[in-house]
């Protein structure tokens, strides 16, 4: 078997670190060790709203209304896949929500969030994050109403296929 001890660590197993690092930073609601995993020129994408910030001032502000919305956020790496510079998480944030977000005021209630986040690195920072999530099912957590045309809607919850 060959020697794996003596080894240098793989660009891989560098950037599953930072990722590590990067979602207990965000827990922690540590701005100044979060953006410390983050390069000059980051690209932070949300699909769900389509914001594409870039810079770590730009970035900055972001992580300043998310932690002013969900002051108590923790983010929890359920399964990850790397290779190379890129590595994927899949992710679970929870949060009470304390202050307004979306233009929703705060309504108090603790919001758990699936989510899958694509990263990218580039001498040991962090170069991109793509954050794909469902909004409807956040916004339906915090018992916002949706409405089409001055109807309310309802969103269906509950499994696909009907149990019998």
């Amino acid at each position: 078997m060959p020697d794996t001890k003596n080894r240098p660590a793989s660009d891989a197993e560098v950037n599953v670190g930072l990722a590590y690092e990067h979602f207990a930073a965000e827990s922690a609601h540590d701005a100044q060790r979060t953006l410390a995993t983050l390069a000059d020129d980051i690209m932070y994408r949300v699909v769900a709203s389509g914001e594409i910030v870039h810079g770590k001032a730009a970035v900055a502000r972001y992580y300043d209304a998310w932690w002013a919305a969900f002051p108590d956020v923790t983010i929890e790496i359920r399964r990850l896949v790397a290779a190379g510079e890129w590595v994927i998480c899949e992710n679970v944030a929870t949060a009470k929500h304390l202050g307004t977000w979306l233009g929703i005021p705060p309504t108090g209630t603790r919001v758990v969030q699936n989510l899958c986040a694509v990263l990218r690195f580039r001498a040991g920072l962090m170069i991109e994050e793509t954050v794909y999530y469902d909004q409807i099912e956040r916004i339906r957590q915090l018992g916002s109403a949706f409405t089409l045309d001055g109807r309310p809607l309802k969103i269906p919850t509950g499994p696909v296929v009907p149990t019998t």
